[in-house]
Formats: C-alpha cells, structure tokens, sequence
C-alpha cells in the first residue's frame, strides 16, 4: 500500500530516494540481463552539470543512454498525473525542459526532445499520456 507524506521530504528521506537508480542498477546487474541497460538506469538522474546522482557524473561522462533517459523520464514526470497533483500541460513541460538545457539536461539532446515533440499532433500526444496513465492506474490497482 502506497504512503503518501503530506510536506516535504528531510534530507535523509531524500537520500533515501536518490538510491533508486543504484537500486534498480543491482537488481538488473543481478538478474544477468539487459545489460545494455545499466549505464541508463544507473545514470538518468546524472547532471550535465555535475549536480546529480549517484556518481555525480558531469557532461559526456554520462552515458548517452542516460542523457536520453533522463530527458523522457522528466517529461513523463511532469505531464502524467499523480495521485498527489494533475499533469503539466505539454508546452510547460517542455519548457522546462528547455529551462533545464545546458544544465539539468544536455542541451543538444534537450533541443531534438522538443523539436520531436513539437511536431506530434495533439491527438499523438494525448495518447501516449493517456497509456502512460492508464499503465499507472493498472500498477496502482495491482
């Protein structure tokens, strides 16, 4: 059963959740699979700038997977409602984005996200956010 914690998170809850990606990257390790998926998965919330984690990985450090990665997984986030707040609309999103190129994001990768997702149509969009939520309402009922 999900807990969902009213206010924000201390910085050792914050820690706590940062280790996802090390997580995530043991069990795949682990499972002796996908292994073309491990830089990905353990560096998606690296930093062009050098701020993220785990590693604390800076620019072309980061694996390419990762930067791609982490460009999708932050669009996901912003516009998929959750059960604490209803999605962004897609032209905030990628302006956040857009925002966070050069620093959060590698700008190059950054600017082909938005070009791409500028040129969906409407209905394009709102149906991969659709199945986006729909996959979440069926985990959540599971």
């Amino acid at each position: 059963m999900m807990n969902h914690k009213k206010g924000k998170l201390t910085p050792e809850e914050y820690d706590k959740i940062k280790q996802h990606t090390v997580i995530g990257y043991e069990i795949i390790l682990q499972a002796g699979m996908f292994h073309e998926l491990l830089p990905a998965i353990r560096s998606h919330h690296e930093r062009i700038d050098g701020k993220g984690y785990p590693d604390g990985l800076k620019g072309d450090e980061i694996p390419l997977m990762a930067r791609i990665l982490a460009i999708s997984d932050a669009f996901d986030a912003m516009v998929a409602d959750r059960p604490y707040r209803k999605g962004l609309p897609v032209e905030d999103a990628l302006q956040e984005i857009r925002k966070g190129a050069g620093t959060q994001f590698d700008a190059e990768l950054a600017y082909q996200f938005i070009r791409v997702v500028s040129q969906l149509s409407r209905e394009e969009l709102e149906k991969i956010i659709q199945q986006d939520n729909q996959t979440q309402l069926q985990e959540v009922l599971q």
